[in-house]
């Protein structure tokens, strides 16, 4: 099958590297379309139609108030009231959250996120979540590789 086209969203919360990354790596493949938040991925995914789904896992420069999830009720809810460890918490798993939202509102592309998830985790995930796969660090290759074959 052909990439060449192929619209490809990309969930990461910043970073010029990234944006780097994808213009020396991935752009001669794919179409890259980067969205920031739950909110930029959605209006994206109206607007265009997504062969896949490439997430970062952790937004950890991402302040709170882009980030689904709320810190008081997760602080709460997990962390016996510590915000700290609230917004921690949403940022380290920001990228599955933002999946959980696609999903929500009916969006079943192949999802890749580039973290190296431990086997049972991802097999949970796909549980949850559908057509789910992992490349466990920014190697162009796979990345590359997974996205040709749907994620």
């Amino acid at each position: 099958m052909s990439s060449e086209g192929l619209e490809i969203a990309w969930f990461v919360w910043t970073g010029s590297e990234y944006t780097e990354f994808a213009r020396l790596f991935l752009q001669l493949d794919f179409v890259i379309h980067q969205a920031q938040s739950a909110r930029k991925t959605l209006e994206a995914l109206l607007r265009i139609q997504m062969a896949a789904l490439l997430i970062d896992l952790r937004f950890d420069r991402a302040p709170a108030e882009v980030l689904l999830g709320d810190v008081a009720v997760t602080a709460v809810r997990l962390f016996g009231g510590n915000q700290g460890r609230a917004l921690r918490y949403l940022q380290d798993q920001q990228g599955v959250l933002i999946l959980a939202e696609v999903r929500r509102h009916g969006y079943r592309q192949p999802a890749l996120f580039i973290h190296d998830f431990p086997a049972r985790r991802l097999a949970n995930l796909r549980k949850l979540y559908g057509e789910v796969s992992a490349v466990p660090t920014f190697d162009a290759a796979a990345i590359r590789g997974m996205l040709r074959k749907g994620a």
